[in-house]
């Protein structure tokens, strides 16, 4: 299954509560399918991708609770038969966490050298644990798993996972200078980590291997260098224990 990733400007509570503030069904349709390339509507304007459901996510750290539940829109193109997701730019496909948490919580462990037990507080983590394997896991996948910005990796010079804390830092600092104008720091750039993560996630088209712009594949083109789904497991779905990934 492919996952088209894309600005959602609405709030989490509209997209918990399906409001009717949400983004219509013609606002999300994609405009092509970005497997075949086939347009949304034929020459005589039928659709040709169209609703296909949707389906509830689990997510945490967007808020004080420990669960936010999400809607995600689905289409099927009825050309090749292929589904897409979208999903709102701050959520990567397969991760719990969504990617804002997931950038601040590494920023403050990395950069800012805070404990994993006092950042797991802040995501309504139990206080008495001081050991969070999420971080973990988080930090060595930095940049390279395919749904934690392994696609920026190559073109950053990153071909392995970082080796240090240290070297983590330098890693979220350069991925946050994807999604900045300019780079701040302290309390200034901590605010702007949201909107930094938002622009890296942006108009992705994403499947369980590999993720890269819509742009790279206009109306008309198959995007072959996508690999189909297979049935393999993530690697954020193995060994996970407890914490999801």
């Amino acid at each position: 299954m492919v996952v088209i990733v894309h600005s959602l400007a609405v709030s989490v509570e509209q997209l918990c509560a399906r409001s009717q503030d949400a983004p219509s069904i013609d606002d999300l349709r994609p405009k092509f399918c970005a497997i075949c390339g086939a347009s949304c509507r034929d020459a005589d304007g039928v659709l040709r991708i169209v609703g296909h459901g949707m389906y509830s996510r689990q997510v945490r750290g967007l808020s004080e609770s420990t669960w936010v539940v999400i809607w995600v829109r689905r289409f099927i193109c009825l050309a090749c038969g292929h589904t897409l997701s979208r999903l709102p730019d701050w959520l990567h496909p397969w991760r719990w966490y969504a990617a804002t948490a997931i950038i601040e919580a590494l920023y403050r462990h990395c950069m800012l050298r805070q404990s994993a037990r006092e950042i797991g507080v802040r995501f309504s983590r139990p206080e008495d644990e001081s050991r969070w394997r999420s971080l973990d896991r988080w930090r060595v996948q930095l940049l390279v798993s395919p749904t934690l910005w392994g696609w920026l990796g190559p073109r950053l010079a990153i071909t392995h996972p970082a080796p240090s804390r240290e070297e983590a830092g330098s890693y979220v600092f350069r991925l946050l200078a994807e999604g900045l104008d300019r780079i701040r720091s302290g309390v200034d750039l901590l605010r702007e980590l949201p909107s930094a993560v938002r622009a890296t996630l942006k108009n992705l088209i994403h499947n369980r291997k590999k993720a890269g712009l819509i742009t790279q594949f206009p109306p008309g083109h198959s995007s072959t260098s996508l690999p189909a789904q297979t049935g393999h497991a993530l690697p954020t779905e193995k060994d996970s224990g407890r914490d999801p990934p």
